[in-house]
């Protein structure tokens, strides 16, 4: 019975050995150090190995798509733009001129000025009043235009005349155009005609009453640029020899 109970504790302090034993250890057993993962690396199969077929590569084209620029108007669309609606743009310029010869001595009685002389000149009021009181003023030729605003126009009124040339014994036929012609170009502003005219005469005359006299080709041109009032006669010109003079009188008149 002692032996039984020696055994039983032999057993008991073995067993108890071997477990202290065991606990010990595993506290000195160091613990597994931890990895770190790494990371995966890129497989690189080349083109011979790769079992997908790679589509073929084309060509990219770039295209460039220009926007139209908005540049600021040009200058002359500007004003293009603002410039105001003519008031007249559908009136209608009328013009007549008319050449009255005058005997100057006659003109010189009745109190009209020299021609070109002193600060005072003929007038239109001058000449019209001859006409209407006698008769030693006489239109010679005349000419009427029709033209709207800022616009050119031109009247013609020729013939062509037969000239006996030389004396008696030698006589010959000439030919000659004589007439009369008017150019105007005509503007109305404020009420008032610009013109810029021209008005030519010429004619076939014989220096004396002899049938074998040789005729002289006479001639009265006149150009300028003036201011017409309408309705009422302005003298534009004048030129005289000796004993006559020739004054050149328009007129203008606006029909809206």
């Amino acid at each position: 019975m002692k032996y039984v109970k020696k055994m039983a504790i032999a057993a008991s302090v073995l067993f108890l050995a071997l477990s202290l034993g065991l606990y010990s250890a595993e506290r000195d057993t160091p613990a597994p150090a931890r990895v770190k993962p790494t990371p995966a690396q890129p497989v690189t199969i080349s083109e011979e190995e790769s079992p997908i077929p790679k589509p073929a590569v084309r060509p990219v084209r770039a295209t460039t798509t220009r926007t139209p620029s908005r540049r600021p108007p040009a200058r002359q669309d500007i004003v293009r733009r603002i410039q105001p609606v003519d008031p007249h743009k559908d009136s209608v310029i009328r013009l007549e001129a008319f050449m009255v010869e005058v005997r100057l001595s006659y003109l010189h009685s009745q109190g009209a000025p020299q021609i070109s002389q002193g600060d005072d000149f003929v007038s239109a009021e001058h000449i019209l009043k001859l006409m209407k009181t006698t008769d030693a003023a006489t239109v010679t030729t005349g000419a009427k235009l029709s033209l709207a605003q800022a616009n050119k126009a031109r009247t013609e009124s020729t013939t062509r005349k037969a000239l006996n040339m030389g004396t008696t014994e030698k006589r010959r036929t000439e030919y000659v155009e004589i007439g009369t012609s008017f150019t105007a170009i005509a503007e109305i502003r404020k009420e008032k005609v610009f013109a810029e005219l021209e008005f030519e005469y010429s004619d076939a005359v014989k220096a004396d009453e002899k049938a074998d006299a040789i005729p002289q080709i006479v001639e009265r041109n006149w150009g300028s640029t003036v201011c017409l009032k309408p309705g009422e006669p302005t003298l534009i010109g004048a030129t005289h020899d000796k004993d006559t003079g020739a004054f050149l009188i328009v007129t203008a008149n606006i029909k809206e």
